[in-house]
């Protein structure tokens, strides 16, 4: 009986050992094939991998999904000024084998997304929704609940859907300090002049220059429509007269040959700080971006002071 037992109790072993084989683990505990259900904003239930290795990023996310530590295969984050380029803040983060998608704003070619073989798909809001059906059928995809100007948003978004919140919060952290540097290198600089935004996004870098900043808003500015800003005339915008004004001027929309531009306070007091399209694009809406424009931004204040 006792030789029976131990040769039950090897036989048990043998079968433990086995099992364990069978089981390949992730790094973290998880198992390689684990998989998860999420619910997207259209009401689909989807099961997508916990640990996806093939992340085909359509979203306008990868900045984001870098600083959580997770590359993509391909990426939409392209620079707005040339699309065969990737965005400049990302440029010298990717490996060279990643995949070039073309402008995330833009349609998306359904047959190179199938070509690079993901394993999970990143849909953003607003940009390539119709094609949620389509990129479904080529790999799990996940659409991103908040527009492409909600960075902050959609870092938490990503984070908590691959528990990395702890890194995330590192990089919040970084963010807020150097906000708080900067604030207090322009407050006693500025100290209670007015600034207002022309041609940009309120959500965007109306959050960097009123709330990272600490700079005052200019009494009169009227609330955004729907869509994030609001048509205003150049006389009205005398009535308003800001201290400073930051300025996102396209090469079809310029405004210094006009005496009412030519007549407000900043402009006379040489007040006016510029962004290019392409740089809005490639700076404003996302993590990275936002901390280098930052750095952007600050020194222009400063320096025309």
């Amino acid at each position: 009986m006792k030789k029976l037992a131990r040769a039950l109790a090897a036989v048990g072993c043998l079968a433990l050992l086995l099992a364990g084989c069978g089981s390949p683990q992730a790094s973290g505990g998880e198992s390689a094939s684990a998989r998860k259900e999420i619910v997207n904003p259209n009401g689909d239930v989807i099961s997508i991998p916990v640990k996806p290795k093939r992340i085909a990023a359509l979203s306008g996310s990868t900045e984001e999904l870098l600083l959580l530590g997770i590359e993509p295969i391909a990426s939409g984050n392209v620079d707005y000024g040339n699309r065969k380029q990737f965005s400049p803040t990302i440029a010298d983060r990717l490996d060279k084998d990643v995949v070039n998608l073309g402008w995330y704003g833009e349609p998306i070619s359904l047959e190179a997304v199938m070509a690079v073989e993901p394993d999970l798909i990143l849909l953003g809001a607003l940009f390539n929704e119709d094609s949620y059906e389509q990129l479904s059928k080529i790999a799990p995809t996940v659409q991103v609940p908040h527009p492409y100007y909600e960075w902050r948003n959609r870092l938490n978004f990503w984070a908590d859907l691959f528990g990395e919140q702890e890194k995330k919060d590192q990089w919040l952290g970084e963010y807020a300090k150097k906000a708080e540097e900067w604030k207090q290198k322009l407050a006693p600089v500025v100290k209670e002049e007015t600034f207002a935004i022309l041609e940009t996004y309120p959500q965007s870098l109306a959050e960097l220059l009123y709330d990272d900043f600490g700079l005052k808003r200019a009494t009169g500015i009227p609330k955004p429509e729907h869509w994030g800003g609001m048509e205003l005339s150049l006389e009205a915008l005398s009535s308003l007269n800001p201290d400073h004004l930051l300025l996102m001027e396209s090469s079809e929309h310029k405004m210094s040959d006009s005496n009412v531009w030519k007549g407000l306070k900043a402009v006379q007091n040489g007040h006016v700080y510029k962004i290019s399209q392409v740089d809005n694009y490639n700076y404003s809406f996302t993590a990275i971006g936002r901390m280098q424009l930052l750095d952007k931004l600050g020194n222009q204040i400063l320096q025309r002071q």
